[in-house]
Formats: structure tokens, sequence, C-alpha cells
């Protein structure tokens, strides 16, 4: 569960659907593009859009990491804010509600999502972006595809990485180390998503024997320490990580300092959707006006 309410009905009127959404603002940026305020929401991803009335930006930007209630009408595939208030936190963490998937919790535990038959996870793959590698990193890409599934999809997937031990880079004069896209279960077999180098999604076996010779066994591994004790004696390891992994650091700071990962971050999504041609305007809301965290 999201753990956000959304009620609907149809206003006769407008013909637009119109809803409420528990939820906790993110940010709040200016668009370059309608000149309109967008406002980034933690539990789906959503964007959500508002005239610039005077004073509105500074006055919504108040609500940034505060748990809130936003009431809002759709038109197209827009959501039109239309009224704003702040909730109770105590109230929120009483009711057990997951509203802020930015922020760290103990409590969010959320197994991969199964999304039924081959088909299905066909029509996924077939709306993300096919991603450019002469202008992008493979994190980079991998970390929005994840994150256009989730937002657009409610789809919890997850990381599938390849690691090249030194031994197979001297004797292939390899130029990677890793390569890594999301994978998503369908039907209990998991897909990797990997749109850049297919046409389809893939068994992992079929995306390993990509990048690999045919013949060549990568082992799974579930510590990176089973990759860096092994850099003579194996060729490549196969690694599952849950989405939220933006690079091989974070599962360096999990297996070696204890640090899990189980939100998304706003920075890692602004630099990874310069991925993408135009991925700064398509996803103009995805923007902390800082510095990105690579480059």
């Amino acid at each position: 569960m999201r753990g956000f309410i959304a009620l609907a009905f149809l206003l006769s009127a407008f013909q637009a659907l119109a809803g409420e959404t528990l939820t906790t603002v993110v940010s709040v940026v200016d668009s370059m593009k309608s000149g309109r305020i967008l406002m980034l929401s933690a539990v789906d991803g959503r964007v959500y859009k508002t005239e610039p009335t005077e004073g509105m930006k500074k006055h919504l930007e108040g609500f940034i990491n505060r748990p809130v209630r936003l009431v809002w009408t759709e038109r197209g595939d827009e959501r039109l804010v239309t009224h704003i208030e702040a909730l109770n936190p105590n109230a929120v963490a009483a009711e057990g509600l997951d509203l802020n998937p930015f922020a760290a919790s103990a409590d969010r535990d959320v197994p991969p999502t199964d999304v039924g038959t081959f088909k299905n996870a066909e029509r996924i793959f077939n709306t993300l972006n096919d991603g450019d590698k002469s202008r992008s990193q493979c994190f980079k890409r991998a970390h929005i595809w994840a994150w256009d599934m989730w937002s657009n999809f409610g789809v919890q997937s997850q990381k599938q990485f390849i690691f090249y031990t030194r031994r197979y880079i001297q004797l292939e004069e390899f130029d990677w180390w890793f390569h890594v896209a999301p994978m998503v279960t369908a039907d209990g077999v998991d897909y990797v998503f990997d749109r850049t180098y297919f046409k389809k999604p893939v068994t992992v076996k079929e995306w390993k024997e990509k990048f690999m010779k045919g013949s060549i066994t990568c082992s799974d591994m579930d510590n990176i320490a089973t990759y860096d004790n092994n850099q003579w004696s194996r060729l490549c390891f196969l690694m599952k990580t849950p989405m939220w992994y933006f690079r091989p650091l974070d599962i360096r700071n999990r297996d070696e300092k204890g640090i899990e990962k189980n939100n998304w971050v706003l920075m890692e999504l602004q630099d990874s959707r310069r991925a993408f041609k135009d991925g700064e305007t398509i996803y103009e809301a995805l923007d902390t006006g800082k510095r990105t965290v690579t480059h």
C-alpha cells in the first residue's frame, strides 16, 4: 500500500475528476514550460500543479517536508491543486500512514511487485525512455526507469547489478566494472528492463549473456565483500538490490556500514534525469536547485 487516500468523483460542470491525496511535499519549483508552480508529491511521485498567483510559491514552500492533504481536480494528465492543508504529524504516525518515501523508514519493507503476465511487463517496458548510452551512465538510466515505473504504475521494482572483476577487465580490456538495470517480476519470473540494449524485457540469463560470453557463469552474491575477495578467481558476479539503490556506493554502505536504503533521494533523481534527452524539461519537478551528485 502506498498509504495515501484518493477520493474521486466526477464534476459534471467541468467534466474533471476531483479528489484528495494525503502526502508529503518534496519540492516546489516554477515550471519553465507553463509558468505554473509544480509540487512533487512524495507518496505517489506525481507532480501537482497550481497557478502562480502572488505569494503562492512562498506559501507552498512552507509545506515542504510536511504531511499535507491536497485537494485537486484532474484535467487530462494534470492534477491541479485547489486546496492544501497541513496534517498533524502525530496523527499521521498514529494511523501508520507512510506518506514520505523520500525519507528513510525502519518500518518500510515493501516486497517487489509481481505485475502478473509477461504482456503486462511488456506494456510497462514500452513506456520507458530508451536512453542514450552516449550521453548517460547505466545507473542513472536505471534509476529513472525505476522511478517512472513506481510513479506511473506503482511498481516496486528491483535493481539487477553485474560486477566485472579485475581479471575479466584485464583479459578483455573491458571498459566497465559494473552494469545495472531495473528488474521486474512477472508471474514469478524476474525480467530485466534494459531499454537501451533490448527491445523487450529479458530474463537475467539473457541479460547477462548480452554482456558476457554465454559459457561464463556469474555467481550470485549478497555482500560486496564476495566481489572484493574474488577479483582474480572469478570473472563476474550478479547482485539484486531494492530499487532505491542508486549506485555501488549504496551497496558498500549497506554491507560495510550497515546503512540500509529504502527511500528515494531527490538529488539522485535530479542527477539521473540528465541520462535522457530533454530530461531536465521532462522531469522539471525533480530539481533541487543545487549541484548534482555525479557528473
